[in-house]
Order: C-alpha cells, then sequence, then structure tokens
C-alpha cells in the first residue's frame, strides 16, 4: 500500500499534536532554560511546525494556497487555546497569553513556509 502525501501529512500533523499535548501535560517539567524568553521560542517552535503541516495537509487535500494557510492559522489558533486552558490544571504549569501568542506567531510563519519551501523543495507538494 502506498500512502499519498495527504496522509502522510495528516499522520504527522495528528501525531504533532499529540506530542505537544503530551509534553505540555508533563507537571513542573524542571527544564533549565538557557535565555531569556526559551519558554516562548518553544511555542514559536512547536507551533510552527504544526503550522506548517497542517497547511501542507490542506494544500494537498487541494485547498487553494491562501485558504490553507488561513484555515492552518485558526487551527494553530484553536489547539494552542486548548493547550493553555488544559495547562492550567496541570501542576507547575500556567497558561498564557503570551504563551499563545508565541502559539499563533509559530504557526503563522509555519503556514507561510508552506507556501515558500515547496518553490526549493518542489517534492513537498503534489501539483
Amino acid at each position: 500500500m502506498v500512502l499519498s502525501r495527504r496522509r502522510i501529512y495528516l499522520a504527522l500533523l495528528v501525531s504533532w499534536v499529540v506530542l505537544t499535548f503530551l509534553l505540555t501535560s508533563l507537571p513542573n517539567p524542571g527544564i533549565l532554560l538557557h535565555f531569556r524568553f526559551a519558554d516562548k521560542a518553544a511555542h514559536f517552535g512547536f507551533y510552527g511546525v504544526m503550522g506548517f503541516l497542517c497547511a501542507l495537509w490542506r494544500r494537498e487535500v487541494g485547498t487553494p494556497v491562501r485558504r490553507a494557510v488561513l484555515e492552518a492559522l485558526l487551527f494553530v489558533a484553536a489547539t494552542g487555546a486548548v493547550d493553555e486552558v488544559h495547562q492550567h490544571w496541570i501542576p507547575g504549569r500556567s497558561a498564557g497569553f503570551l504563551d499563545w501568542a508565541a502559539d499563533m506567531l509559530g504557526g503563522g510563519i509555519g503556514a507561510w513556509c508552506s507556501v515558500l519551501l515547496p518553490a526549493l523543495f518542489p517534492f513537498l507538494i503534489t501539483e
């Protein structure tokens, strides 16, 4: 059985979301942060990958590019909001607007990378 890019991107996206929620469910992670705003950089990076995968998946389904980016941004916004609320109940974690803003910024840039990177790496998208 040959897996289509559409299914691969969806599987990667679901796996990434599950990994993100598993990691944010760990109470008191005790990770030593080596620079100021390292936690925001982590939010940015995790949700950047999520936005990228979501937009690639939406593009492979046949969604027009702009709409795929918008849908990815909306998905990241909703997922980030749910994650922030979820962290409110995890010992040693907190819900924060700036964390959610970092999620959104990372997700938006990740989604836009789904427009730029296929020009450099055409195998990413089936045209």
